[in-house]
Order: structure tokens, then sequence, then C-alpha cells
């Protein structure tokens, strides 16, 4: 069996409970990887890995190329096989978005990642950077910054997780934007298409790299907290 794997640096738990430490510096995460999502130390906005580069979505509403020194706390990156079959997309909401491309899943019980290209309609959010002691997420996320643009060129980068890594990660999609031009970028809010052209990779091989982080070590990571990462994930000021 061919091995197509995810790398993911540290669990979701620990980054909702406010470990943004960064642990895995950008450098040695892209030796095995050119393509993923995930966030910088501080919960330095949203991070978008496209063709073996690290990008930044700031909550100021620009992007900037990180250093390969740069670290992060939390990142699902994957080494990506262009040699899958492209197909046309289009969809008129993130809804639609995740249920079209979940047809397309042969088993929800594996990993995947998808990249689109196209002309897209798309709301971001990106948090700033925090500085310690750390707040936990879901009291973060209260000052994001959001951003809508429209017409705009660029690429999506997602990642579907299986149900049952709840806690470990997010089940279901988590989305990431980057205009062509790489001067925006974030965290999806709302996303629509006429015109984009995606690829997906089924992952087979789940490799989670944990943090040798006071918190990570104290952190009561069995706890529950379903209900505030969904409202993370998915919330919007309009």
């Amino acid at each position: 069996m061919k091995e197509n794997k995810l790398i993911q640096v540290s669990t979701l738990n620990d980054l909702m409970l406010g470990d943004y430490e960064g642990s895995v510096k950008i450098k040695e995460l892209m030796k095995h990887a050119d393509t993923g999502i995930g966030t910088f130390d501080g919960l330095d906005g949203e991070a978008i890995f496209y063709k073996g580069k690290a990008y930044n979505g700031r909550a100021t509403g620009e992007v900037s190329e990180m250093n390969e020194d740069d670290s992060v706390p939390f990142a699902c990156v994957t080494k990506f096989n262009e040699d899958v079959q492209e197909k046309e997309f289009s969809f008129d909401s993130i809804e639609d978005f995740k249920e079209k491309l979940e047809k397309e899943l042969p088993s929800k019980n594996y990993f995947y990642m998808v990249k689109l290209n196209g002309t897209f309609n798309v709301r971001v959010r990106s948090c700033f950077k925090q500085k310690k002691p750390y707040e936990p997420l879901y009291k973060v996320a209260c000052d994001q910054r959001e951003f809508e643009y429209h017409e705009i060129e660029g690429h999506v980068i997602g990642l579907y997780c299986p149900n049952y890594v709840e806690g470990m990660n997010l089940p279901g999609w988590h989305i990431h934007f980057l205009s062509k031009d790489l001067k925006h970028g974030g965290h999806i809010l709302k996303v629509a298409s006429n015109n984009a052209t995606y690829k997906i990779n089924k992952l087979n091989q789940w490799n989670v790299i944990l943090p040798d982080s006071k918190d990570f070590s104290t952190f009561n990571l069995k706890e529950d907290l379903s209900a505030k990462t969904t409202a993370v994930e998915g919330s919007s000021k309009k």
C-alpha cells in the first residue's frame, strides 16, 4: 500500500486550552511535507502551507511568508500527490462545499487533504498574536478579525478528519484560503465558487508530534471541548 502520511503537531484540545507555544520549526515540517494548515507561535495568524512554503494570514488582513526557523504549536501537513485526478467544482456555500466533497470520499474513516484553485467569494478570519499567560482559544477567538473578498483568485487548502479523532483534531473539514497574489488569507468562514478545480489525497498514516511543554504535560486533555471547538471553528460576526 502506498504511504500517504498526515503529520500533525500537537492536539486540538491542547490548542483549545491555550498551549500556543511553538514546538516544531517550519524547516523540520517542510522536510516531509509541502501542503497543509495550522497556526504559528503565540497563535499568530492562520497558517497556509502551499508548495513547500509557509504563509501567515494575519489579523491585520495581510499575508506574510514565514521564516524556516519560525515554529508552530499546531499544524497538519502532508506531501501532496499532484498526480491524482483534477476535477471541476462549483458550490454556493461552505455547507455546499463540505457536502459535495464528502460525497467524493471513498470512506469517511480516513484523513483527506484537498487543494482547490479558482476564483472565490470568501470570508476569512484570523486572531492576533497572543501574549503570556495565554487564555483558552474559545476566549481569544472573540477578538478575531474578519475580511471578505469577492471574485478573488486563489487557493483553498483543506483537511478532512474522521469523527473518531474528536479531541485530537477536528472531525470534518477545516479549510484555509490563500489568494493567488499571496496578499490575503485566513481561516475560511464562508466560501463560494462557480469555476474551481480540486484534487484530493487520501491519507492512510497519521504521525502526531507531541509538544514537550509544561501546558501539554499538565492540561486535562480528556475534557470535552467539542461545543467550544464548534463555536470557534465556524463563528462569524456577520
